[in-house]
């Protein structure tokens, strides 16, 4: 009796990839970075062992390469959600979108509030991070005409995405003030008069 021959994978590495990160995903977002399983990760991506290795070495480059495609992810979302408006509308709508994303995205949340582990892990990446962000939503902002100089509209961005991450991570003791309405309104308020 002849073996039986294993069925070739005729998936693209692209399609592989894009499995991979998204059973990466939910596996993550489920268990978190240090109860997450290699092995159950490759079978709900319906790849081997060796080609999920040959992909990502190690469980922190899987890590890091879902960070950087929920980075890019959340980017595209937050420019879409900003074009077309005026500079001082495009601020609000960037930072209701990015607390939005932030608060209400299971995997987001994990990573940049929840997961210590994958906070330490992507920590050294973290500035590099909020570099990207600060020039993404900077150059959209100017993309919706904002005028001021380059160094002072990347200082008002950074303080607006560092205000995004710190109310995320100590949540005001007033639920009054997490409301949609009310992040809306304290954007408009107090971060748009920054942005010209």
């Amino acid at each position: 009796m002849a073996a039986a021959r294993k069925t070739r994978v005729t998936t693209t590495p692209e399609e592989q990839e894009t499995a991979i990160l998204a059973a990466a995903a939910a596996e993550f977002t489920a268990v978190g970075l240090r109860a997450a399983n290699m092995d159950q990760v490759a079978k709900a991506a319906g790849v081997s062992r060796s080609t999920l290795y040959r992909r990502f070495p190690s469980k922190d480059n899987l890590v890091i390469a879902l960070a950087n495609a929920t980075f890019e992810r959340g980017m595209a979302e937050l420019e879409e959600a900003v074009a077309g408006q005026s500079p001082a509308d495009a601020v609000v709508e960037a930072f209701v979108t990015g607390a939005t994303l932030i608060d209400t995205d299971p995997l987001l949340h994990r990573m940049v509030i929840e997961d210590e582990e994958i906070r330490s892990l992507t920590s050294s990446i973290t500035s590099l991070f909020i570099d990207m962000v600060i020039e993404r939503v900077a150059g959209a902002l100017r993309t919706c005409g904002a005028t001021m100089p380059d160094d002072q509209l990347r200082r008002a961005v950074d303080i607006h995405v560092r205000l995004v991450i710190s109310y995320l991570e100590v949540p005001a003791s007033d639920d009054s003030l997490r409301t949609p309405e009310a992040v809306r309104s304290f954007a408009a308020t107090f971060l748009a008069p920054m942005v010209y």
